[in-house]
């Protein structure tokens, strides 16, 4: 039996690009940023990495117990601070999400994005990125 679209788990991802200069200093943004996800009910993981050679890309991975615990994240202090810092460190970027029987199994890209604040509109929508 398949979950359903609100039921499975969602997972957040992007790879982002920090502008020339500002490596260490986003870097340092979402390490601390990681832990404060980490704490939000219904954080299952979240991973953030560099690419090994030390260069501006980076990346963020969160799986989310659920849309209700996604929906949650996106109206959270850490997402507001995580889309400024992005706005203000990196190229413009685009948050993907996905919806999977499990972290690892996923049930197909549904094409949904959040653009970074740069990009955005003054408040992002309140429609979940997983309409049934």
């Amino acid at each position: 039996m398949r979950s359903s679209p609100k039921s499975s788990v969602k997972v957040m991802s992007a790879l982002l690009t920090a502008r020339p200069g500002k490596q260490g200093e986003f870097l340092q943004t979402l390490q601390s940023l990681k832990h404060d996800i980490q704490q939000q009910s219904g954080c299952l993981e979240c991973t953030i990495g560099q690419e090994a050679s030390g260069g501006p890309e980076f990346f963020i991975f969160v799986v989310w117990k659920d849309l209700a615990h996604l929906e949650a994240h996106l109206d959270s202090e850490p997402f507001r601070i995580l889309l400024g810092a992005t706005s203000v460190l990196t190229a413009p970027a685009g948050f993907r999400f996905i919806a999977a029987d499990s972290a690892f199994s996923p049930q197909g890209f549904l094409g949904r994005s959040r653009r970074a604040a740069s990009e955005a509109p003054a408040t992002l929508p309140s429609r979940s990125p997983f309409t049934p």
